[in-house]
């Protein structure tokens, strides 16, 4: 079964914790994990590819 990509997103900065948290959740979770791919921006390097790139690839 291909598991369904998730975007986990906010503008507002005071959350990056709570979006890594989810992240590490869902990617530990037994069940969680063979149904859903957790993405968030801030595991990949601001340098290393263009935003618009990142989004094409993952989807």
């Amino acid at each position: 079964m291909k598991r369904i990509r998730i975007f986990i997103s906010s503008v507002q900065s005071e959350f990056t914790e709570e979006r890594a948290m989810l992240c590490h959740y869902i990617r530990t979770d037994v069940l969680l994990d063979k149904f859903f791919e957790p993405f968030i921006f801030e595991e990949i390097s601001a340098n290393e590819y263009p935003i618009k790139s990142c989004l094409l690839k993952r989807s």
